[in-house]
């Protein structure tokens, strides 16, 4: 047995001794730390360890076991979009670079729906009444960044004046990102506390500090205000259509990955895995 003595202390130690183990517990089993294999690419644990470190700016020893899981699924669907239309150098970009270079790739592969039509926004709030509520309410934007140092310059360069939608068809990877990033009218209560503490504070045309998601890092513009009583139909129709864009978009979104995936062919070896692991690709029934 081969022994191996660390000489190293505190939080150092127990990074390193994590991702030992992780290694340990593929490399027993000959795959080198292999954690899928998409196409003829394998996605090892050193892959995740960067793409985590890449996406939140800590190691993978110091995220939680679930934000690990979401971000291998991550992993796998910008392997899935960069297999399915290969391109000399993908994988030496830096991960910046790479997740912008994914974003224009699957804006290619899986273009955005239209908008819904006005009986279907119609339908929708007759089903969600609790839409038509007139309380004080904001319209709302946001980008979705990878990590919090180009969450602060997309924020910077939106309180700098340039144009909100440019930055969330150029950066974001929110699923409307190339619609702007509209989220539309919500009022007190709809949004989680730390996105409610960010932007009801805000005026009109506002861009709110970066607040971090297991999604990734969220920057907000305020796009308009209403108090009580102003407007509640007009309202009642952008945020239902915002809903109903939002849903559409993710579920087709990952309709085209599963198809992308089918294609390119994916095998996730999730045995052993020291983190909720799943093939994010199969059709729960």
């Amino acid at each position: 047995m081969l022994r191996v003595r660390l000489r190293l202390v505190g939080g150092s130690e127990r990074r390193c001794l994590i991702l030992l183990s992780l290694l340990a517990a593929f490399g027993c089993r000959g795959s080198s730390g292999r954690l899928a294999l998409v196409g003829d690419r394998k996605v090892t644990v050193e892959n995740l360890s960067a793409f985590v470190t890449s996406q939140t700016g800590r190691s993978i020893s110091d995220v939680s076991p679930e934000l690990a899981g979401a971000l291998f699924e991550r992993l796998l669907d910008e392997e899935v979009v960069l297999a399915a239309a290969p391109s000399p150098g993908d994988h030496d970009l830096t991960p910046t670079a790479r997740s912008a270079h994914v974003r224009e790739l699957a804006s290619a592969l899986c273009p955005p729906l239209p908008q819904p039509s006005g009986s279907l926004v119609d339908a929708y709030l007759a089903a969600h009444p609790e839409l038509a509520s007139s309380g004080e309410r904001i319209k709302l934007r946001q980008l979705v960044l990878p990590d919090q140092t180009t969450a602060r310059s997309a924020r910077d360069r939106a309180r700098a004046g340039e144009d909100f939608v440019r930055l969330s068809r150029g950066l974001s990877r929110a699923p409307n990102a190339t619609d702007g990033g509209m989220l539309g009218w919500v009022e007190r209560g709809q949004l989680p506390p730390e996105f409610e503490a960010a932007v009801f504070g805000l005026a009109p045309s506002e861009v709110s500090e970066p607040v971090p998601s297991n999604a990734g890092w969220h920057v907000f513009q305020v796009v308009e205000r209403r108090g009580p009583g102003e407007g509640p139909d007009a309202s009642s129709r952008d945020r239902a259509r915002a809903q109903l864009t939002a849903e559409a978009a993710e579920s087709a979104q990952r309709s085209c990955l599963r198809a992308l995936a089918a294609k390119v062919g994916v095998r996730v070896e999730c045995k052993g895995a020291s983190f909720p692991c799943r093939d994010p690709f199969e059709v729960t029934r």
